[in-house]
């Protein structure tokens, strides 16, 4: 069956470098003979509404339908997030296949569904694909606002949005996208927010079960292992697993803090008393004060939490085995 990309390129992802990096991925294109048609995302939100528009005008197509449309986002974590957010918002009965090039600064999903971390190879992971590939990704319904969305990454309250929000705010950041140290970013606005995130309350539901905490500082509902950049919030976890994973880490003094952080980074954080970890398809998490939150490295701004969050299959157009 042909394949036919509807490519959506943010060339202001990786601090611009996308842009830069464009005419190498289209001349591979060429030279292979790829049938696409490209859009460009020039503002915020606007990936979601070509995907969405793009969905809907194919709205009557099958998966027998000639050709096969895909729609390729080009860009960062938060590209994928908006392309794959307008597609599930069209609700088709025949879903279109969405894949990604990951040329983003954090670009956490394609290490957590293992695509290759070169595009030239990421992207033939994507082109030699010949079948749909259905993974696990997160939804969730905001009772405040009356809000749904879905993510492929994580959702975070607390600590976890204040580094979002500083690493996208810092000056430094462009300079290491382009020095493809983009992580590192997220490595400063860690230790800028370290000392000034205020304890928060929260209530997890899970089934019939209720935790109360006086001192929430992270709380990340993730889809699989990574977030931050390549930090491991949860090893075990895998879009493979019809479940999502809740970690909450209470704030501590300044010394264990750095220890739960050392411990981080190796992986080990999870048997800490401090750290709390849940895994279920269905989690309700309840914040009575103003926290900021962030979705797939994107900042949601800040707000009182009633949210009920669930796992949902999409198809993806990536064959990360080859």
């Amino acid at each position: 069956m042909s394949v036919s990309y509807y490519i959506i390129l943010n060339e202001f992802a990786g601090g611009g470098s996308v842009k830069n990096l464009w005419p190498k991925i289209q001349a591979e294109l060429d030279q292979r003979h790829v049938d696409y048609k490209i859009v460009r995302s020039t503002y915020s939100g606007h990936a979601q509404l070509l995907a969405n528009q793009f969905a809907k005008a194919h709205a009557d197509d099958t998966p027998t339908t000639e050709p096969r449309y895909v729609v390729l986002a080009i860009g960062g974590d938060g590209t994928l997030h908006q392309a794959i957010s307008g597609l599930v918002e069209a609700n088709l009965e025949h879903p279109i296949p969405v894949a990604y090039l990951p040329v983003g600064s954090g670009n956490d999903f394609a290490r957590g569904i293992k695509m290759a971390t070169n595009w030239h190879s990421a992207l033939n992971q994507i082109l030699n694909c010949t079948a749909e590939n259905w993974l696990t990704i997160g939804s969730y319904f905001d009772t405040n606002k009356q809000a749904r969305g879905v993510f492929t990454n994580n959702v975070g309250i607390g600590f976890d949005a204040a580094v979002v929000t500083a690493a996208n705010g810092t000056q430094t950041k462009s300079l290491l996208n382009r020095l493809h140290l983009g992580g590192l970013s997220y490595l400063s606005a860690i230790i800028g927010v370290f000392y000034n995130q205020q304890a928060f309350p929260l209530t997890v539901h899970i089934g019939q079960h209720r935790d109360i905490y006086s001192k929430a500082y992270l709380v990340t509902v993730t889809n699989h292992p990574y977030f931050g950049g390549g930090v491991k919030i949860v090893p075990p976890a895998s879009v493979s697993d019809p479940n999502l994973d809740l970690v909450v880490i209470q704030r501590s003094n300044i010394f264990k803090l750095l220890f739960i952080s050392f411990m981080l980074s190796m992986g080990k954080h999870l048997k800490l008393k401090s750290v709390h970890h849940y895994h279920s398809n269905k989690i309700h998490l309840i914040v009575p004060s103003i926290e900021y939150g962030q979705i797939d490295g994107e900042e949601m701004g800040g707000r009182y939490w009633d949210t009920y969050f669930e796992t949902k299959q999409y198809p993806f157009w990536i064959d990360p085995t080859i």
